[in-house]
């Protein structure tokens, strides 16, 4: 095979945004696996499709009805384990001086305030720095700052070392950069500072839904040719986030998954199926139906 031949076999295996069936692949691969298929001229695109939906998708009446529409606090949809793993497991060790990346409407801001010396809530959409300050104002919450920016601006401020903590809750799904934002986030913690991340999970029922709807909707012309359709909404698996903590310098990182299917049906009370799912979701085979996944890792260095 020669080099013309090579490359175009090359080339047939790259996603290419707008193609009907590439985006059956775009929908179904793990995210890194994606990443390295995307043609050039489709990771241009999908940076600006990204900045778009991101600075759109959440604004004005979306804004407003942010917790509604993720149904925060709604019959524990994401109350739990969220709010035991902030309030309790992730905080045996003071915050500190925290930032959280992607902060959305503040729900999860006010959870760390309560347990942080000082918050930065760092998030893009304006509307949503709004939702931020009226949500403290409101519990009056006066160790928050609100910087707007999305977490790529963060390279060009002088904040390397600033934080003994960051966090970034559901929020890696919207990005696509990923070693760069794990490299970022590495930076701007302090050495010995702890990073918190929890995520959606990519894993084997998620792949099959989504074939599902495929099949009946988004293998429809309306649907993939529309560039919002193409936007980062990529769940993480357990290999990427190890991958993207060795990389980036993480040490000490601990992986557990949550939401297991059934659990809720056979452990009602929330704490209890909590503290069985945080032993169950570590068991290789079962952590693999953990439909959300949590990481907590440390910058290596001196401790508290």
């Amino acid at each position: 095979m020669g080099p013309t031949d090579a490359r175009k076999t090359r080339l047939a295996f790259q996603i290419e945004i707008g193609e009907r069936y590439h985006h059956l692949l775009y929908l179904l691969l793990p995210h890194s696996m994606k990443m390295n298929l995307l043609s050039e001229s489709s990771k241009a695109r999908l940076e600006e499709i990204n900045r778009r939906f991101n600075e759109t998708a959440y604004s004005g009446d979306a804004a407003a009805n942010y917790d509604q529409l993720h149904r925060y606090g709604e019959a524990e949809q994401h109350d739990c384990p969220l709010r035991e793993l902030v309030e309790e497991v992730w905080a045996r060790e003071p915050y500190g001086r925290a930032i959280e990346i992607g902060a959305g409407s503040g729900y999860v801001t006010e959870m760390i305030a309560r347990q942080a010396k000082c918050v930065v809530a760092f998030e893009l959409v304006p509307d949503m720095q709004r939702m931020i300050r009226d949500r403290c104002r409101r519990e009056a919450l006066e160790n928050v700052e609100v910087v707007g920016g999305s977490v790529f601006d963060l390279q060009s401020r002088r904040l390397a070392g600033s934080f003994d903590s960051v966090f970034v809750i559901q929020t890696l799904h919207h990005l696509h950069r990923r070693r760069e934002v794990f490299e970022i986030l590495y930076r701007l913690l302090r050495p010995g500072g702890r990073l918190f991340l929890l995520e959606p999970h990519h894993h084997v029922r998620r792949v099959a839904r989504l074939f599902r709807y495929w099949l009946t909707e988004y293998r429809r012309r309306e649907y993939w040719t529309s560039e919002w359709n193409w936007a980062t909404h990529d769940f993480v698996t357990r290999g990427e986030l190890q991958s993207l903590c060795r990389q980036a310098g993480f040490q000490n990182a601990k992986l557990s998954g949550y939401w297991m299917p059934g659990f809720k049906r056979l452990f009602p009370e929330r704490r209890q199926r909590f503290a069985i799912e945080r032993i169950a979701g570590r068991v290789p085979g079962l952590r693999h139906f953990a439909s959300v996944m949590a990481i907590e890792a440390r910058r290596p260095g001196a401790e508290r």
